[in-house]
């Protein structure tokens, strides 16, 4: 039986080791970049080191590698920030918007790899799970930021999301999306063509 092409057999970093590895990477890259500025990149491209190396490489030939790399260089460079446009194909979904929603995800998939879009997509909705379970349990978004080890601006998004979807209807898109995933890994659909369904079936 021939292993799945697909099987990632590295170990990604937790969100909040994003920083400390993007600082490394910049270094292995001949650069450097300030921690606030690492912090800022991390929280755009969650702990997808093959997206964080890449923004790197744009930034550091934007300072021409002659300075270090400061967080007004990332706001400038790195103008399509998935991060954020995962957000928003979230808040379009939670909102019923299927046409917007089909929108921002044929944006991203423009620029993203498919199967590195599915991986934030199915992250988000991995915490939005958890947020839902911290607001139910009475927390707030300081309570999503610390139980998560996300960025604030990432658990204040979570949790804005988290309060418009029932707890039943969180884990029913996280079976679907569990679901979807198994097909495309048995080659029973294509990933853009489960996105695109799963938009639909979601937006209803």
């Amino acid at each position: 039986m021939n292993q799945q092409a697909k099987t990632q057999t590295f170990f990604l970093p937790k969100q909040r080791d994003m920083p400390g590895w993007i600082i490394n990477e910049a270094k292995n890259q001949g650069g450097q970049i300030d921690p606030p500025a690492a912090a800022r990149l991390a929280e755009m491209v969650g702990v997808d080191t093959r997206q964080a190396g890449m923004e790197l490489s744009k930034l550091l030939a934007y300072v021409n590698w002659a300075r270090p790399i400061h967080g007004s260089d990332v706001e400038a460079v790195c103008i399509v920030t998935s991060q954020q446009s995962v957000f928003d194909f979230v808040d379009a979904l939670s909102q019923g918007n299927g046409k917007v929603a089909q929108k921002l995800l044929h944006r991203l998939l423009e620029n993203e790899d498919p199967f590195s879009l599915w991986g934030m997509v199915v992250r988000q909705f991995r915490l939005l799970i958890q947020a839902r379970e911290i607001l139910d349990g009475r927390g707030n978004k300081d309570d999503v930021a610390r139980a998560l080890g996300v960025h604030p601006f990432v658990a204040e998004k979570t949790t804005g999301q988290a309060a418009r979807f029932s707890m039943e209807s969180l884990e029913s898109i996280y079976h679907r999306l569990l679901n979807i995933d198994e097909r495309v890994k048995t080659s029973q659909i294509t990933l853009d063509l489960a996105l695109d369904t799963l938009v639909v079936e979601l937006a209803r």
